[in-house]
């Protein structure tokens, strides 16, 4: 019971010390929250610290607007059942979890910050660009056209990286091939998007592309929603509009 107290006031200082820190510094990102306001202003995530207790049917929780009282409770036994906790509930992990519409008691999906933060990388190939002396042929006819120089290319692979970290900060790492002559190459690479932002939307995650003209006002360039699929210690999966891709976590240098 005295270490259930403890953990219960640790986790009260903690609380206090993220709302502190939100509180004092809500100002200096204004300009960068600016472009996805309206994207997340209808959101219905809520955002807490992982409490002694939780387990596969229950998850109990500090709210991060926390004013007092015990930790609330939610059932997650249906979520868990559907796969929809991604990742590992540890104490003191901060999560992103969303009530099932239908019932107030329940969450439909959770989701483990902690986990989602670092850096996750995936493999991409090259495609063979359009050329003119290739037209109405199969693929396979194509490939067996082509020298061994450019089935090298085809074959070598570059590394794009995600890095997402706290307080809503993505960056994307990853350039192309050859960048300076990438024009002449006879593959072309998947272009890597520069992202900037992610935020949780209604159990979906939207990465946000943006760039920062002479003035310093931001200006949203593109929003990409994406479903989360899988959350672990090494791998997470995400749905793009275009198919599934997936990634694997890479220490950080």
């Amino acid at each position: 019971m005295k270490m259930k107290k403890a953990l219960f006031f640790l986790f009260m200082f903690v609380l206090t010390m993220i709302v502190g820190c939100r509180q004092t510094g809500g100002n200096d990102n204004l300009t960068e929250q600016a472009p996805t306001d309206s994207l997340t202003s209808d959101d219905t995530t809520i955002y807490g610290l992982a409490c002694d207790g939780c387990n596969d049917t229950i998850v109990v929780f500090l709210t991060l607007e926390y004013k007092g009282g015990d930790p609330d409770t939610l059932n997650v036994l249906d979520a868990t059942r559907q796969h929809m906790v991604f990742g590992n509930i540890r104490i003191g992990d901060k999560l992103a979890i969303v009530r099932d519409e239908n019932d107030s008691t329940k969450a439909r999906m959770v989701v483990v910050i902690e986990d989602l933060m670092g850096q996750w990388c995936q493999q991409v190939l090259p495609t063979l660009r359009n050329r003119a002396d290739m037209e109405g042929l199969t693929q396979k006819q194509k490939e067996e056209q082509l020298p061994d120089s450019i089935r090298e290319l085809l074959n070598s692979p570059l590394e794009y990286t995600y890095v997402f970290k706290h307080d809503n900060i993505l960056y994307t790492k990853g350039a192309n091939r050859h960048n300076t002559s990438d024009e002449v190459l006879p593959v072309e690479y998947p272009v890597l998007k520069r992202y900037r932002e992610w935020n949780f939307h209604n159990g979906q995650i939207i990465l946000v592309e943006s760039m920062t003209d002479s003035l310093g006002v931001t200006n949203l360039v593109s929003a990409d929603t994406v479903d989360l699929m899988l959350l672990t210690a090494d791998s997470l999966v995400l749905r793009f509009n275009d198919g599934p891709r997936g990634f694997y976590k890479k220490n950080e240098e």
